[in-house]
């Protein structure tokens, strides 16, 4: 059956085995595959309109004819109130997220802002799951019905705890959605006008169920180097330093188990006998012990926020099973999970007891909800059994493994068929039942040692697509593809090991001594052993080609002895002596260029492979074990599915919002979404080019000033208190509101009572604010009241009054006509803006010919300004130019007309420096439908004459591209040049819009004639 067969009698769009995804990665999606009783997609059926409901799936009976895992999908079993919650976060997005602070706004305007420069934007499952903690946060209340039913049924199920859960398919970006929801926290929290804020914290424990996860999730400490904030600009830049005040403490659940000190020898134990006193410590001392520092850091920064990733190890446990005692019918792969789970959730519960999660509520939850993450969070006993609901009763949004799937935000999981059998379709899908001898023979026992058929021809199988993938991606990857292998017991993973890379053998040599004899593996691309080219004894390699290790690495419990003395001499054939540090190393970074594992092209795993693996190398998986449940399926399969590129976007007319498939072939695991589909290749993953600032090209070297907002001054010549003109006034005490509304020049609106003015230090700094305020909008010809899409403008230039204002309210409060015993009175005072309006009219606003024309200025970010040194990155866009004239080495570009335009910039003779502005994460605020917006130009250049002009490549305008445009000209390149802290070389802008690229060269001409304006040189 060859690569271009299609289902009989259907045409590829309507085969989801040919092609897949039906929906945009960074748009709700709008389509959806039927799926038939096994859970697959139909083909033949075109995809049906609308969004795929969260719904229940159970698992039946076994389907003889495709040997698949088969579900029902029972749509009167909905997950209705995810769906409900689904509805109420869609209506209240495309209401512009009413009820959140000016922080949380900016930050979703920030998210779903749809610039094609940032190398990683939000996709909408990761937007889809931070809006829904958001409303649950601040925008629902209490008494909301999905808020109330969502929280009743956590509490039934959490002894009292509110958790919301985000369910996310592995490969949809988790990471970024615990660092979304670490940054809306913090920001809040340090911008924050209430000295407690009750929403909002800067202290987080991320809990996590071992060290792999643990390392991967070190990104989220804001001052790691490759935190995911910086990473993935998760942030605007005028917030960025706040991030700062954020502490994230990332710990494993194991350090949450009670310690016992006379436990800490066996000849202690023994000298103790029967009657040893239980001196186990308390759940208090234990958390003080693990995170006393965290939770000494109260006061201003809010309630503890806990975060748990992978979440579905974090449940109570029967009362039966609490203490780790067997449950009724349960497998001892049960027990063995509610032991990790009391663990867990007594860590969980104990910060509730001790108040680190803040105060409780009359139901018995706490003030600081749980936040939960997990692409399978589900009840495991139920689910291998079929009993009940297998989701968490607290899962508030749903974004499944069929929708990323049909998204492209995750690799297809197919089937290799070929030519072959049904028969021999089954023995695949069904490897460890269909294999006779479920003990593995090992080489090191027996030289003769053979794999059973099934299992050898599956191998086979796979080592030839490992094969053929690895022929098609060896000169345009830079690390090899990878096969994962998953074995049932330990004794197998080494037997698999042993055949597939190398063994060792005890031998007797002529004269009667024992020596080791090293043999190869039988897989030459996957063997750790090297042959000696004359046929001396063979050596094992010092980089392997195939790792060995364990699902739980971190319980000794288990690992058995042999297995330890594998690992050891694994880590010896390394270099290294800690084999536990050198294996984690290699397996964290398989398929990352440079690094320990970047040569690594099998990994064979006990078990299922170690949560939070992020590989995106994955193209092969090899299942020898039993499957009792849709959820070990999902978790197996979970860790090939991560794509190699999101940048790889379709040619077809009309598809150019979806991405390219790509695909895992899965081998021994029952279970699969799309339908099997003959063929024996996909399409090649793409070529992936590495950008970086060249040395030696520091003479093309461009630099622009990081913009953050634009404010507008205005003179201050005129405006100031006449002594002479103050009326006299009295502002008593016993006039004074009991509470107060205040809100600043511009943000949110806050309630302070007397208390808290009476401690506020700066009332006088509030008052004049208010002033300012005044002064804006109440017609004294300082500035124009904000209209439309000058409303930011309008906000940002009324705090340059703010000097003025304070002055005159100080020597207004000073003058001997005014009593007034504090600005803490004023402000308080029921008809202060009475006074206001007095002390205004005695103030001198200079005449409109003194007065000096108002300028606009930029503020700018910390650091001011950034240039194109440092950069490296890595891009699979397939528009690449090799750059002569820029200090960056190429020119990745989104289109044949940026393409072209690269071509023009690096030949042109007015250009005397440029660079391609994607991955420098440059942009320039502007103003559009009532918010502010980032927008990130295709180009920056520096000519011949000095003049930098900043180039726009529109195929499409549309009226978000126009405000882009219109900004940039009106706002951004006057503000630069009238802003002083920017050198004066880096005043004199110009702005290009090209449409077509044949216009360019004469653009540049014109532009490269210009003469230096003096009124450039600014202030």
């Amino acid at each position: 059956m060859g690569s271009d067969h299609l289902v009989s009698g259907h045409s590829a769009e309507l085969d989801p085995a040919v092609d897949p995804i039906v929906c945009s990665p960074y748009a709700e999606p709008d389509r959806h595959w039927d799926l038939d009783r096994a859970g697959r997609a139909k083909a033949g059926v075109a995809p049906l309109p609308g969004r795929r409901r969260s719904a229940l799936l159970r698992p039946v009976p076994d389907d003889d004819v495709t040997a698949t895992m088969s579900l029902d999908i029972d749509t009167d079993e909905e997950n209705q109130l995810v769906n409900a919650i689904r509805e109420r976060v869609r209506a209240w997005r495309a209401d512009g997220w009413p009820g959140t602070t000016s922080v949380t706004r900016k930050l979703l305007v920030h998210w779903c802002e749809d610039s094609s420069h940032r190398r990683l934007r939000p996709f909408f499952a990761q937007r889809e799951a931070i809006e829904t903690l958001i409303w649950l946060r601040e925008a629902a209340r209490r008494d909301t019905p999905e808020r109330r039913d969502l929280e009743a049924a956590s509490r039934a199920a959490n002894d009292g705890i509110v958790r919301y859960c985000a369910k996310m398919a592995t490969g949809t970006g988790k990471t970024a959605v615990m660092g979304m929801l670490i940054a809306w926290q913090t920001l809040n929290a340090v911008r924050s006008h209430r000295q407690r804020n009750l929403q909002h914290s800067s202290r987080f424990l991320v809990l996590t169920p071992g060290l792999t996860v643990r390392d991967r999730l070190a990104v989220l400490a804001p001052s790691a180097p490759d935190n995911v904030y910086e990473e993935l600009g998760l942030v605007p830049g005028e917030l960025r330093d706040d991030l700062a005040a954020a502490r994230v403490d990332v710990v494993n659940f194991q350090a949450f188990r009670r310690r016992d000190p006379t436990e800490s020898s066996g000849a202690q134990k023994a000298l103790l006998g029967a009657t040893r006193i239980d001196q186990t410590e308390s759940p208090q001392a234990m958390m003080r012990r693990v995170v006393g520092d965290l939770l000494a850091r109260r006061g201003a920064h809010g309630d503890l926020v806990v975060i748990n990733d992978e979440a579905h190890h974090c449940y109570l446990p029967p009362d039966a099973e609490a203490d780790g005692s067997a449950g009724t019918g349960q497998t001892a792969e049960e027990r063995s999970e509610n032991k990790v789970a009391a663990v867990w959730f007594n860590a969980v519960r104990t910060l509730r007891d001790m108040g680190a999660l803040g105060e409780r509520d009359r139901f018995g939850g706490q003030a600081s909800p749980v936040y939960d993450f997990s692409a399978t969070p589900m009840w495991i006993g139920r689910a291998a059994r079929g009993e009940g609901s297998p989701m968490f009763e607290w899962v508030a949004s749903d974004f499944g493994l069929m929708d990323a799937i049909e998204s492209g935000l995750v690799k297809v999981p197919r089937v290799p068929v070929g030519d072959d059998t049904p028969g021999t379709r089954t023995a695949w899908r069904r490897l460890y039942e269909a294999t006779p001898t479920k003990k593995l023979p090992k080489r090191s026992d027996d030289p003769a040692a053979v794999l059973p058929q099934p299992l050898e021809d599956a191998l086979t199988a796979a080592v030839g697509e490992w094969r053929r993938t690895f022929e098609r991606t060896e000169h345009t990857q830079p690390t090899p593809p990878v096969m994962i292998v998953v074995a049932n017991t330990i004794d197998n993973a080494v037997a698999l090991y042993e055949h597939i890379a190398g063994c060792e053998r005890r031998t007797t040599d002529s004269d009667g001594h024992e020596a080791a004899l090293v043999v190869a593996g039988r897989f030459e691309e996957f063997s750790n052993v090297v042959e000696h080219p004359t046929g001396g004894p063979a050596q094992w390699r010092s980089d392997p080609r195939t790792l060995l290790v364990h699902s739980r690495p971190d319980d000794d419990d288990a690992i058995t002895a042999r297995f330890a003395k594998l690992l050891r001499e694994q880590a010896a054939h390394m270099g290294d002596d800690m084999p536990a540090d050198a294996i984690r190393e290699a397996l964290n970074t398989v398929g990352k260029q440079g690094r320990l594992g970047a040569g690594v092209r099998c990994v064979i795993s006990v078990s299922m492979l170690t949560e939070g693996w992020d590989a995106r190398t994955v193209n092969q998986i090899v299942g020898f074990r039993a499957f009792s449940s849709q959820l070990l399926c999902e978790q197996v399969t979970g860790r090939a599915l991560r794509r190699t590129s999101y940048e790889s976007f379709r040619d077809e007319p009309g598809k150019a919002h979806l991405l390219t498939p790509e695909y895992a072939e899965v081998l021994g695991i029952p279970f699969e979404f799309m339908p099997l589909r003959g063929t024996r290749t996909g399409p090649p993953p793409p070529d992936r080019t590495e950008v970086h600032s060249v040395r030696g090209r520091s003479a093309l070297r461009v630099v622009w000033p990081q913009a953050v907002e634009y404010r507008t001054v205005a003179t201050q010549a005129g405006f100031r208190l006449r002594p002479e003109a103050v009326r006299p006034a009295k502002v008593s005490e016993d006039a004074s509101a009991e509470r107060v509304e205040m809100a600043g020049v511009a943000g949110e609106m806050i309630e302070m009572s007397p208390d808290d003015l009476l401690r506020d230090k700066a009332a006088r700094v509030r008052c004049a604010a208010e002033i300012a305020n005044l002064l804006t909008l109440g017609g004294h010809g300082w500035l124009k009241p904000p209209q439309s899409d000058e409303a930011g403008l309008g906000g940002a230039g009324r705090c340059s009054l703010f000097g003025a204002a304070y002055r005159a309210l100080r020597d207004w409060l000073a003058h001997p006509d005014v009593d007034c015993a504090s600005a803490s009175v004023l402000l308080r005072h029921r008809n202060k803006r009475d006074f206001y309006a007095q002390l205004i009219a005695a103030c001198d606003f200079g005449t409109p010919a003194a007065a000096t024309p108002p300028r606009q200025i930029a503020v700018l970010a910390r650091p001011p300004l950034d240039d194109t040194a440092g950069v490296r990155f890595e891009t699979t866009l397939r528009h690449i130019l090799a750059a002569k004239h820029s200090e960056l080495s190429h020119a990745a570009c989104h289109s044949r007309l940026e393409l072209d335009a690269a071509r023009i910039l690096d030949r042109h003779p007015a250009v005397a420096a440029w660079a391609r502005n994607f991955g420098l994460d440059w942009s320039l605020p502007y103003h559009f439908d009532g918010a502010w917006r980032r927008y990130e130009p295709d180009f920056v250049a520096r000519l011949a004459n000095g003049l930098n002009v900043v180039i726009e490549c529109k195929g499409v305008v549309d009226p978000k591209a126009l405000a882009a445009e219109r900004w940039t000209r009106d706002h951004w390149i006057p503000a630069v040049a009238g802003t002083p802290d920017v050198p004066h070389d880096l005043r004199r802008w110009a702005y290009e819009v090209v449409t077509d690229a044949s216009h360019l060269p004469r653009r540049l001409d014109d532009l490269g004639s210009r003469e230096a304006d003096p009124a450039d040189a600014g202030p």
